[in-house]
């Protein structure tokens, strides 16, 4: 009978922890499973002589090559660059190893040595002044002619901004609503028949082409065409009686002047002090200490004009001035915001350096020239 096979011939498979029944060799086999138990607890195996020596000469050669270029590559000097990357959410800028480590970059980023953009802004609207100065100096036809220019100009760069939001607008018929509109206001009739008489045939050259030539979204692209000729030439038309006054160039002088001086004081109140937003749905960049800062100096330099003879300000009128431009010009500022924001684009077009498109430029005008012009009709600078 085989040792692993019990009485009756079956075999007789042993366990760990188990007896064969034999004494004398289950001490045997115990005592083997103890030396090789302590073997192990102290190390000791056959790999007892197995070196690190033995263990590199082990290695392919590939893993090889591959620490030796490591071990050169940790040996050389490295300098971190930083590249350019566009972050959602964030204004282009540099992104480098700082980001990420903390750590510092061993040389600096060069310098911008271009002009700033405040410095841009302010010699842009040197540059407009110097030119409706010159302008008003020539004769009001002149000037008129200029309103005419910029209000063409400026409805050209809204059609394109509404084309680049996925919208159609009929601009040769909006084009054509505004030069009416302008004209009639020059040769006598008042802003609003002009407006009127402009956006009625406007209207009805709308109806006739979408009746002759069916396109998708009638409304909403004949609405947008309107709402341009509204909003740019029918605004600025007001200028056009306010030219055509005794004191014209008084006039046109002290809304331009002091429109400019309320969105510079805005301005640069604004970008020093500026910590409560005044609309932050629609324009993030505006706050309420820009706002007083504007009013401020808007109001101090209409103090100014009423002691100039040549304006023919007195005080009352000079500080009514103030006010209504103190008022309408942010209001013009955020309707711009409005539209914009409304279309998704940043500005309007990218004609003047440091302001944007000729509607960026305008944006406080098309509030403040039209309530000008009914200050001065109530006041009776007009006649």
């Amino acid at each position: 009978m085989s040792e692993h096979q019990d009485e009756s011939g079956a075999e007789v498979v042993a366990f760990p922890g188990h007896t064969s029944g034999d004494p004398e060799r289950d001490v045997s086999d115990n005592g083997r499973d103890v030396e090789d138990f302590e073997d192990f607890l102290t190390g000791a195996s056959v790999v007892d002589g197995f070196t690190r020596d033995d263990y590199l000469s082990a290695t392919t050669e590939e893993y090889r090559d591959l620490a030796e270029a490591i071990a050169k590559a940790s040996q050389e000097d490295v300098e971190m660059q930083a590249v350019a990357a566009s972050m959602p959410g964030l204004e282009p800028g540099l992104v480098g190893f700082e980001d990420v480590t903390g750590e510092q970059p061993t040389a600096e980023a060069d310098a911008d040595t271009g002009p700033s953009d405040t410095l841009v802004r302010a010699a842009t609207g040197v540059v407009l002044l110097a030119v409706i100065l010159a302008l008003l100096a020539l004769g009001g036809g002149w000037f008129a002619f200029l309103v005419g220019a910029l209000a063409l100009v400026a409805l050209g760069e809204f059609y394109t901004a509404l084309r680049g939001a996925g919208y159609v607008p009929l601009a040769l018929f909006g084009f054509l609503g505004a030069v009416a509109v302008l004209s009639a206001s020059w040769f006598g009739a008042s802003p609003l028949a002009a407006m009127a008489t402009a956006l009625g045939g406007t209207i009805v050259a709308i109806i006739f082409w979408y009746a002759l030539v069916p396109r998708k979204n009638p409304l909403e692209n004949a609405s947008f065409t309107i709402f341009g000729v509204i909003w740019v030439a029918g605004l600025l038309s007001f200028a056009m009686p306010i030219v055509r006054s005794p004191q014209s160039q008084q006039l046109i002088i002290a809304i331009v002047l002091l429109t400019a001086l309320f969105d510079a004081g805005s301005y640069f109140v604004g970008r020093s002090f500026g910590r409560i937003l005044l609309a932050p749905n629609l324009s993030p960049s505006k706050t309420l200490e820009g706002l007083v800062g504007g009013v401020i100096v808007a109001f101090a330099a209409a103090f100014g004009l009423s002691f100039i003879s040549w304006f023919g300000f007195d005080l009352v009128g000079a500080l009514w001035t103030a006010a209504i431009i103190s008022l309408f010009a942010p209001l013009g500022d955020l309707a711009e915001s409005l539209v914009k924001r409304a279309l998704g684009v940043k500005d309007m077009g990218a004609l003047l350096p440091g302001h944007g498109g000729i509607i960026d430029r305008l944006d406080s005008y098309l509030f403040t020239i039209p309530v000008g012009y009914v200050l001065f009709l109530w006041l009776g600078y007009l006649s």
